[in-house]
């Protein structure tokens, strides 16, 4: 087997072939943040000698079970905190390939890049491009907020970071750094939108694809932050006046703040709609503000963007049980995602950003999820048998399922390559028209699609 050899700034990588395909696991971007970097900004990495061995995945990001465990199936993969990798496959080392940079959902608590679900070798194969997966911090890790511990949003600077670290060493890859898109599903969307406001995102990123971000959300004030971390204090039998918190939440396990976390979800998490991790700015806190930041960056910097949703989204969390609850769900669906997501559409639309709108309707025959949240990321990655199990496919043949995914990965790769689609197959969105791809997996029309809120 072929073991490819690339030189980057920090020093040598050696990965391995697979099917034709380069794969590089377990990539650094920063330093580990263990022992005293535990909730401190990430640190760019130093140099290292000899060859770094990258053909075994590492551990994701700590973290429990998923909510959508039902719907997908069960994760099961190591967890560690030395999880601040990239997962990278390419074509080649050689030439300047576009860059697709993927950024994975789990309401900010699970989740990794480094799953088989995620595996970008099929996706790369299909548009002749540099996959690239980022894991980042999770849960407490990622988000506890409290001036006696941390006031940056970590998991936000480890994104950053990682765009930073690809921008630099994607062409010992065979990366265009100049032509790189982000696409990233649920809360890997939010944050996606949330750099898409800050200044020194500028240049990291040229197109987005947004899948199902949950803009309704918001982000945290520094308030609720607080009153959060300090409830997480209280679970680990901590006190945030003390002038050694800092040593003694280094000094408590994984394990034990994973529990911690369980029990201020018991306690608040009913409060906040079950997002207790989000990133923190007073001045985005409501969906409104969260929308028209991320916008005013999308226009400045001319972004060009896919964004879309799902028909039943909240179908992945909750099936109705009568029509009263239908209705329930229904309006949490447009609160959540299809209103401010429009406004979002809507708004760099209107200012000039080439923007496509989609809406994915297929649904598994057998299935109660209907087309439900993150449904469409078997069909984006082509890893259909790595998701065989999940009961949201229940039901479909595999002819169905196949020819679905091309048609997914043949309209993300495209974008990928280009930016942009051919008028006549995938018109751009306005407020007039409010065209959508609609994913039926039938036709697949361009056609009209309004939301309101449900009454």
């Amino acid at each position: 087997m072929t073991q490819p050899l690339v030189h980057t700034e920090n020093g040598d990588i050696r990965g391995f072939t697979h099917n034709g395909m380069l794969r590089f696991f377990r990539v650094p971007y920063c330093k580990a943040p263990v022992g005293e970097r535990r909730f401190c900004r990430p640190e760019p990495l130093d140099r290292w000698e000899g060859v770094l061995d990258a053909t075994r995945h590492g551990p994701m990001s700590p973290q429990g079970p998923s909510d959508l465990e039902l719907a997908m199936g069960p994760l099961h993969h190591p967890i560690g905190e030395d999880s601040l990798t990239l997962t990278i496959t390419t074509p080649s080392t050689e030439g300047r390939h576009p860059v697709a940079v993927w950024f994975h959902g789990g309401a900010n608590i699970s989740g990794a890049a480094n799953i088989d679900w995620y595996d970008g070798e099929n996706l790369a194969r299909h548009g002749n491009l540099v996959v690239v997966g980022v894991n980042f911090r999770l849960g407490a890790l990622g988000f506890l907020y409290h001036p006696a511990l941390n006031t940056d949003n970590l998991s936000i600077l480890d994104q950053i970071e990682a765009l930073r670290w690809i921008k630099k060493n994607i062409t010992a890859f065979g990366g265009d750094p100049d032509n790189v898109t982000v696409f990233g599903q649920s809360a890997g969307g939010n944050a996606i939108v949330h750099m898409m406001g800050l200044p020194e995102t500028e240049g990291l990123f040229h197109n987005a694809i947004l899948e199902s971000p949950s803009i309704g959300r918001g982000n945290h004030t520094k308030a609720d932050a607080i009153r959060i971390a300090e409830c997480h204090f209280k679970h680990l039998g901590l006190d945030p006046k003390d002038p050694a918190l800092r040593e003694k939440i280094n000094a408590k396990s994984v394990d034990e703040i994973l529990k911690a976390t369980d029990a201020v979800f018991a306690e608040m998490g009913k409060e906040f709609g079950g997002m207790l991790f989000k990133p923190v700015k007073d001045e985005w806190a409501s969906p409104e503000a969260t929308a028209q930041a991320a916008a005013r960056g999308a226009v400045k910097r001319q972004l060009h963007v896919i964004m879309g949703t799902t028909a039943d989204e909240m179908f992945a969390f909750v099936r109705p049980k009568n029509a009263e609850e239908e209705k329930a769900i229904r309006l949490g669906q447009y609160m959540r995602y299809d209103y401010p997501d429009n406004l979002f559409s809507l708004l760099i639309a209107e200012s000039g950003c080439p923007t496509w709108k989609y809406q994915f309707t297929w649904k598994a025959p057998q299935s109660e999820f209907k087309s439900c949240h993150t449904l469409e990321l078997p069909f984006v990655f082509g890893t259909l048998p790595s998701w065989a199990d999940a009961p949201m496919l229940a039901g479909a043949s595999e002819e169905e399922m196949t020819r679905l995914s091309q048609t997914m990965m043949d309209y993300w790769c495209k974008f990928f390559r280009n930016g942009t689609f051919d008028e006549k197959d995938w018109p751009c969105f306005e407020a007039r028209h409010c065209i959508h791809k609609v994913f039926d997996n039938q036709a697949n029309p361009c056609q009209s699609v309004t939301f309101t809120r449900p009454q």
